[in-house]
């Protein structure tokens, strides 16, 4: 009789290959894009906000609260 233990690093079952399988607790929204942000999930946090760490969430923060503007003018 033979006997096989599944290894669970190189399983097609393991949690980090299975990503639906893993609950991912929503911790709010990114102020820039409006999605879901995740336990876990890089994030920058101005006045009390969170969006996602990346440019266009920053640019699409940056223009919901500043004033479009010509330098100079």
């Amino acid at each position: 009789m033979t006997t096989s233990v599944e290894n669970p690093i190189i399983s097609d079952r393991h949690p980090i290959r299975d990503r639906e399988s893993v609950f991912l607790r929503v911790v709010g929204y990114c102020t820039g894009c409006g999605e879901e942000i995740y336990e876990g999930d890089d994030i920058i946090e101005i006045a009390g906000e969170m969006i996602h760490e990346s440019r266009e969430c920053a640019f699409d923060y940056c223009a919901e609260i500043g004033f479009a503007k010509t330098a100079g003018e």
